[in-house]
């Protein structure tokens, strides 16, 4: 993956602090999306790590900083001359520098190693931002589809008000018994219940996706939107997982567990260090010193050997773990495609079907009680049933949705990018 890609999304989420405010809009699923982006404290807080992930990568490739000495050294503690700093030609004051020289060679895989993390930091980034952009769709889908089944209830209980009304009138000119009317009042209060339960539905709903968007979360939704878009075929979709951006994670910390042998295998090579001192003798000569210490990597069996083991071991651990992650993600894809699919058939079946019997029914079952050979028992319960059949069927519409958006996540791997979205997206 470019790194330069990478590298915008980091500053994009910084820059979003600046960008443009949506207060006007309806709260389409790309409106939430982009209001979830906008100033994300969750994208803010990992971009800043990003930085500091660059920032570690350029330390690292510097030398130790030196080291200052200082001290007096070969004062006498016993005998005549105790404490003197004039009667002993060893006793001085010191002043030097010690600097370590770790190999060159070190010092560039640090900075190798640095530039592994930072470059896992900026994937993990533009993942979370795709996961972030899911989130939000699944939680924005549960706010429809209240909004939707509030839809349904209101025309049902409308419908059932104005039949209390009918029955009321008939009641009064004696043309039906009060049994019929106090049904149909008992009918239009359980849809006034259930009214009640979807408005607190779409509250709990709403309370969950401020998690993402705060106050706009309780924005009205749009109307007359447009479907989400097909997935792409099951086929090009596995083939596209192998660069999905989770996938890229793994592949980057496969980089860095790779850094980490080389280093471990540096741990043979000997570092040194160079000190310089001065040396002041109140009542004699002042004198000069310099000092070259090597490290002797010689009891390696139990120290390099062992660390070069457990990198080696961290790389085949990343490594399988990539493989793992592939095959969970072509699970997952597998899994949403096949039921997005049936999802569709049953959903045909019932726009073509099922929903037409259940408003024949309430007509028949109408046109019989009023010729006088049904019962409003027949046709409440017609009509309850139907409602019931058609938030079976926004909950079936719903669950396809929610198959949709996970594989629009899957399906974001080829550039690591999620796809463009056209306005007022709903199911």
């Amino acid at each position: 993956m470019s790194r330069i890609p990478l590298l915008s999304h980091a500053a994009c989420v910084l820059l979003l602090l600046s960008g443009p405010t949506w207060a006007d809009e309806p709260l389409s699923l790309p409106t939430a999306r982009r209001i979830a982006l906008d100033r994300q404290p969750m994208l803010e807080a990992e971009a800043h790590q990003v930085e500091a992930a660059r920032e570690a990568a350029i330390a690292a490739r510097q030398l130790p900083d030196p080291v200052l000495k200082g001290g007096v050294s070969d004062l006498t503690a016993t005998g005549d001359n105790i404490g003197t700093l004039t009667r002993q030609n060893d006793t001085q004051f010191t002043v030097g520098i010690a600097q370590a020289f770790p190999r060159a060679a070190k010092r560039r895989l640090r900075g190798e190693r640095a530039d592994a993390e930072s470059d896992l930091a900026e994937r993990r980034l533009i993942t979370d931002r795709l996961r972030l952009e899911r989130e939000v769709g699944l939680a924005w889908l549960d706010v429809w589809k209240a909004h939707e089944a509030l839809k349904l209830a209101r025309l049902s209980a409308r419908e059932a008000m104005l039949q209390v009304e009918t029955m009321q009138i008939a009641y009064a000119s004696g043309q039906k018994p009060q049994a019929e009317v106090r049904e149909a009042r008992v009918a239009l209060e359980l849809l006034r219940d259930e009214l009640a339960k979807l408005e607190q539905d779409d509250w709990h709903a709403r309370s969950q996706l401020s998690r993402w968007l705060g106050d706009a979360a309780y924005r009205p939704l749009p109307e007359g939107a447009a479907p989400l878009p097909e997935p792409p075929p099951l086929a090009a979709l596995l083939e596209s997982l192998r660069s999905h951006p989770h996938l890229d994670i793994t592949a980057a910390e496969i980089k860095l567990a790779e850094a980490d042998v080389r280093l471990a295998k540096q741990a043979y090579q000997s570092d040194f260090s160079v000190e310089v001192g001065y040396g002041h003798r109140p009542a004699f000569s002042d004198y000069v010193n310099l000092q070259v210490s090597v490290d002797l990597p010689v009891f390696t069996a139990n120290r390099q050997d062992r660390g070069l083991a457990s990198k080696q071991s961290e790389l085949l651990r990343a490594e399988a773990l990539r493989e793992d992650s592939y095959r969970e993600h072509a699970a997952e894809a597998r899994l949403n495609h096949g039921d997005w699919t049936r999802l569709g058939a049953r959903l045909a079946r019932f726009d073509n079907t099922i929903l037409p019997e259940a408003d024949a029914r309430i007509e028949a079952a109408r046109l019989a009680w009023g010729a006088g050979n049904g019962s409003l028992s027949d046709v409440l319960a017609a009509r309850r049933d139907a409602l019931d059949t058609r938030l079976r069927r926004l909950d079936l519409e719903t669950d396809r949705s929610r198959h949709a958006l996970q594989l629009r996540y899957l399906a974001s791997g080829a550039a690591g990018e999620a796809e463009p979205e056209s306005e007022g997206v709903t199911p």
